[in-house]
């Protein structure tokens, strides 16, 4: 007798079984009620042969006859067990509908034969089906078989396609079917299984359209023919043309199979004799014996199936392995939100609830300290107190400022010389009553009164609010300790609201009785006076007329003196208007004084304040808050203290449903892992990727915005043209860089560089750097020099220091054609310094971290030379400290200074007060200064020290430089 499994090979069941056994496994583990598994769903019109064909495969006589006789989905996991063992199986409604309804009918049934299974089917789905109202169920019977003759297969039989209600069926129950068989038929893992009845036409059967539908390119829909003993002559031909995939052809192809008639099974014939019977009318058959042999018979479906099975299997476990991990972390999110279990032991409880109040109160000193680095002010932005807190100090320096008057305008003008003459005492003439400007500023005060409350109580507010929620963020579980937590946040918060009001007050009374100790009034006025003045001189300007005249000679010199005439007079007759002795110079005094005094009033209450604020609320909040908890916790008896612990039953429950689905996935993964450890997810690849990629654009879009993205081939031509605009300009950079080589060493030798430092006041002081005292000066006047309007080269600082974009560098690479050489040793410029006390001149050109020390001294500099035929407008100079021992920073203690011929003294080119520090760290410490030439060009260049190093004296320690600007050529007249 052959059986099912005399036709799979050791070989084939050393293939298969493992995956087989994993995605068994995994349902085991329930991962099915999440996820779905590789399956195979059988489907099919009314009585096509569904059942008949699930029997022929596991041996197992599902109920048969006309109609609907599936009510409800029946899941058959076959195990192949050893040769020799028996035959048994177990019968069960699906782990969540069991979980669900419970009761003797759906509880797990144990059956010894085949036989016996088919009534416990049929009380199985009589108990589905009973209560429902169209005695039709989608819950699922599962069936689990180990025999020796089964395949290693798992089939869903799912109810036959339904078109028409029968006498006694509601018409929803068309629907019902449909949806449950679209269930199964839109999952990518689940193979279509689509039964088809050989006697009748293909085309009205209904399952292949709907697989087209949701498998368009046939991955995972096989055919399987019934009742070819039932064709009629002449009708073979099509059937045929079916099974060799000539007519409605499927990727996977057709297998015909030949099931038990009725009347054999009212004779009683065996599965085996079945498969005998099968085999002998196919081979004896006229038309169908001469058919593919693997395209016929139960024993090739088996084979087709298991391969199929195993392949689907192989497909998608990659994905089924990200998605449980997936689902995994996500269930540990969740715990991770749900929070922690409550101990159940008084003292655990208590070292809880301390270690709970220590955690809650860090974290809200950090949202007061606005360090949202990690945890729940990372994720939660509106739990970030100090941002929230600082926008209400800006908005209420802003409704302030709303609030100043129209000083300028015509009205206050006039109510302000009213309100002068209504004051008017014996002041002498030019002088103010000051009662009138105490006056002023206290109505003005109640301006502000408003939006400082607003102010205060928003902040509060927000200190409620955010206190509140900080701890259901931290805790959720636990409603009641949250609870708690808020009171006492809210007693502080009102105990500290009259607090605050009384600084606040303080604030405004201080500000009722005018007062300033330093020069802050007087800066202010001059900067209002400025301010005006420079209105004025704007009307003053239009009025004389704009625009460049074409006027030369003298009528171009009689036009600048009506020009002058013109500004001079009115110009005098504003400063007359308003700085005289008159009412309206008076006025325009007091004017200027009010908005002075009112901005510098206005900006004194609104940073007391906000330090008031500060000082009483944001930085006491967290330590008060923590005093007062553990205060407040001692005292709780331990039955208040349980209480404070009590979850909400929803909550517990969540919980318990999250540590089973996170145990769950666990052993899913384990079992992924141990079973199938090469598996990779070519998902996480992709994504790993995408992130990769998604970060570079980002990267791109943030340091150049303007890049315009190409295509590759585009982007060939572009760098092909690009490469070769970049070599034509290489070669006229080295054409120029000869041409001003040649012209360098015309020169020499060399005019030395003026003597003696002492900034921008003259020569005077210093001594000539010591290689050029060698050097003869020159003898006769040297001639007048032409300067070209355009640079040779441009020298961009990149915004890195070090990079290869400067002078020096450019220089000793002859335009970076070459490795760079020291240009100092090629006598392509010259260094001269005071005097070196470590180290070389040359060396501070060599691009080299050595040891190089300019002497200490009276006066102490280092000097670049350019030579006669060059001058340079540097814009950055990067500096690299010349010690390799700590502690010798230079720290505001040198400038940067450019040799001006036409004034014949050294000028300040530095940038102090205006950019970065002028700071130079040691060991090596490297750093780019900003220069400012002011558009002048200059052959000399040099760092001069002003002060002391970290040392305590005047050396200077730099073993490099690099210069960044314009260069320019000069030639002799």
């Amino acid at each position: 007798m052959a059986s099912t499994t005399a036709d799979l090979t050791a070989a084939h069941e050393q293939n298969v079984r493992p995956w087989l056994d994993l995605i068994d496994t995994l349902r085991a583990q329930g991962v099915h009620e999440d996820l779905p598994l590789p399956q195979i769903a059988v489907m099919g019109d009314q009585s096509s042969g569904k059942s008949s064909v699930l029997e022929a495969l596991s041996g197992v006589p599902f109920p048969r006859g006309t109609g609907l006789v599936t009510r409800c989905p029946t899941q058959l996991l076959m195990k192949r067990s050893a040769p020799g063992t028996s035959w048994k199986a177990t019968a069960s409604i699906s782990r969540s509908q069991a979980n669900r309804r419970g009761g003797a009918d759906t509880q797990t049934r144990s059956v010894a034969s085949p036989g016996q299974l088919t009534d416990v089917i049929v009380k199985l789905t009589d108990a589905l089906t009973a209560s429902q109202p169209y005695g039709f169920s989608q819950d699922a019977i599962v069936i689990h078989v180990t025999a020796p003759d089964v395949p290693d297969l798992t089939l869903i039989d799912l109810p036959g396609i339904v078109r028409t209600s029968t006498s006694g069926q509601d018409s929803s129950v068309i629907q019902e079917v449909n949806n449950l068989i679209n269930s199964y038929l839109i999952q990518e893992r689940t193979i279509i299984l689509a039964v088809l009845p050989a006697n009748q036409d293909i085309a009205t059967c209904d399952i292949l359209e709907r697989a087209a539908q949701v498998d368009p390119t046939g991955e995972r829909t096989i055919g399987v023919l019934t009742k070819p003993d039932l064709v009629g002559p002449g009708s073979e031909d099509e059937v045929i043309a079916v099974l060799n995939n000539v007519s409605k052809p499927l990727k996977l192809g057709y297998v015909m199979v030949k099931n038990r008639t009725q009347k054999e099974l009212a004779d009683g014939q065996s599965l085996s004799d079945a498969k005998e019977t099968e085999a002998k009318f196919f081979a004896d058959h006229a038309i169908f014996s001469r058919s593919n042999p693997l395209n016929l018979g139960v024993a090739n479906l088996t084979i087709r199936l298991t391969d199929l099975l195993v392949r689907r299997i192989k497909t998608v476990l990659p994905v089924m392995k990200f998605e449980v991990q997936e689902m995994q972390a996500e269930a540990g999110r969740q715990l991770t939100l749900i929070g922690r279990e409550a101990p159940t032991a008084p003292l655990e409880r208590m070292n809880m609830l301390m270690k709970l109040v220590a955690e809650y109160c860090a974290l809200l000193r950090n949202a007061v300290r606005g360090d949202y680095r990690a945890g729940i002010l990372a994720d939660k932005p509106n739990l970030r107190l100090r941002t929230i807190a600082d926008k209400t100090f800006r908005i209420l320096g802003d409704k302030i400022r709303e609030t100043q008057p129209d000083f300028d305008s015509p009205a206050f003008s006039t109510t302000l010389e009213a309100e002068i003459r209504g004051l008017r005492g014996r002041e002498l003439p030019g002088l103010v009553n000051s009662y009138f400007f105490y006056s002023f500023m206290v109505t003005k005060l109640e301006d502000w009164r408003e939006p400082v409350d607003t102010a205060r109580q928003e902040v509060f507010d927000t200190v409620n609010a955010i206190g509140a929620n900080l701890f259901r963020e931290l805790c959720p579980q636990y409603p009641y300790l949250a609870n708690c937590v808020a009171t006492v946040l809210k007693g502080w918060v009102e105990r500290h609201v009259p607090v605050m009001e009384t600084r606040i007050e303080e604030a405004f009374k201080q500000e009722e009785d005018p007062f300033v100790s330093t020069n802050e009034l007087s800066d202010e006025i001059v900067r209002v006076r400025a301010e005006r003045f420079d209105r004025a001189l704007n009307v003053v300007v239009k009025a004389a007329g704009e625009g460049s005249s074409k006027k030369k000679g003298a009528a171009a010199v009689e036009e600048l003196d009506a020009f002058k005439n013109h500004m001079s007079e009115h110009l005098g007759q504003w400063y007359m208007a308003n700085h005289g002795v008159s009412a309206a110079a008076l006025i325009e005094d007091m004017r200027t004084v009010l908005t002075a005094y009112w901005r510098l009033s206005a900006k004194r209450l609104t940073e007391n304040v906000c330090m008031s604020v500060e000082a009483h609320v944001l930085t006491r909040l967290s330590d008060d808050i923590e005093s007062e908890l553990l205060s407040v916790m001692q005292i709780k008896t331990p039955e208040l203290v349980a209480e404070l612990f009590h979850e909400p039953s929803e909550v517990t429950d969540e919980r318990q449903i999250l540590q089973a689905k996170k145990a769950k996935f666990d052993k899913a993964v384990a079992t992924i892992q141990e079973l199938a450890p090469d598996v990779v997810d070519e998902r996480q690849i992709l994504q790993a990727k995408k992130a990769k990629f998604d970060k570079a654009v980002a990267t791109i879009q943030e340091l150049a915005p303007d890049v315009v993205a190409v295509s590759r081939a585009s982007y060939r031509e572009a760098r092909k043209a690009a490469n070769a605009a970049r070599k034509k300009q290489r070669e006229q950079q080295q054409a120029l860089w000869r041409q001003q080589q040649a012209l360098y060493e015309e020169e020499r030798p060399r005019q030395p560089p003026p003597a003696g430092a002492g900034g921008g006041g003259g020569g005077g002081g210093g001594r000539v750097p010591q290689q050029q005292q060698r050097q003869p000066r020159p003898q006769q006047p040297v001639e007048a020099p032409v300067v070209d309007d355009e640079p040779m080269a441009v020298f961009e600082f990149t915004g890195k220091s070090g990079d290869n974009n400067g002078y020096i560098y450019w220089l000793g690479t002859e335009a970076k054609s070459k490795k760079f050489e020291n240009p100092h040793d090629g006598g392509r410029l010259r260094v001269t310094s005071s005097g070196m006390s470590v180290g070389t001149e040359s060396g501070v050109v060599s691009r080299k971290r050595n040891e190089i020390i300019v002497s200490a001294g009276p006066d102490v500099w280092l000097c670049l030379d350019l030579g006669r035929s060059r001058t340079f407008s540097p814009t950055h100079c990067t500096m690299c400290h010349g010690s390799a021992a700590g502690g010798y920073d230079l720290n505001q203690c040198f400038t940067f200074e450019a040799h001006d011929p036409a004034a014949g003294t050294w000028v300040d080119i530095s940038t102090r007060g205006q950019g970065p520090p002028h700071e130079l760290k040691s060991p090596h410490g490297v750093n780019t200064f900003s220069l400012n030439a002011g558009g002048r060009r200059f052959r000399y260049m040099r760092i001069r020290m002003t002060g002391k190093n970290g040392r305590g004296d005047n050396s200077l320690p730099i073993c490099a430089f690099e210069f960044y600007g314009r260069l320019y050529r000069v030639e002799k007249r």
